[in-house]
């Protein structure tokens, strides 16, 4: 995939896996995202409870890792992979961050949890992307790292 291809499936995806680390510890969750191409970054909004293990890991991950993947068959899939730094979005950044994350649509990702989403505490971060991996084998997909 081009660069051109590769952000544009990074704004319409929208969902992925994000790997968090911790003292040689993985910890990998589904999360909804934005891709903010001006800025080089993809946003998130984590709803943490206080003992919530995302708030252990991501408070100790130096480098995290986004996977966005589209799957139809064996032969017709690409994914993206996303590394960069991780780290709670500046105050002065969370209307430009609002919105960016509400063209997401992670309403119906909100009700698999059990209580009402007033209980979590919202907190907004950013991964700085240093480093992409595109890969395809759609009919004129072609593998690059960026």
């Amino acid at each position: 995939m081009d660069e051109y291809e590769t952000e544009e499936f990074l704004k319409e995806r929208g969902l992925g896996v994000l790997g968090l680390s911790k003292g040689g510890e993985a910890y990998t969750i589904p999360i909804a995202f934005a891709y903010d191409d001006e800025g080089g970054r993809c946003v998130f909004r984590f709803l943490m409870s206080e003992g919530s293990m995302k708030r252990q890991f991501v408070a100790e991950t130096d480098v995290a890792c986004l996977t966005a993947y589209e799957w139809r068959r064996k032969d017709e899939w690409k994914s993206v992979v996303v590394r960069g730094q991780i780290r709670p979005v500046s105050d002065d950044d969370l209307a430009q961050v609002a919105a960016l994350f509400s063209d997401v649509g992670e309403e119906s990702a909100l009700e698999v949890f059990n209580s009402p989403i007033s209980e979590y505490e919202t907190v907004w971060y950013e991964l700085d992307i240093s480093e992409i991996t595109a890969r395809g084998r759609f009919p004129g997909v072609k593998e690059r790292s960026m």
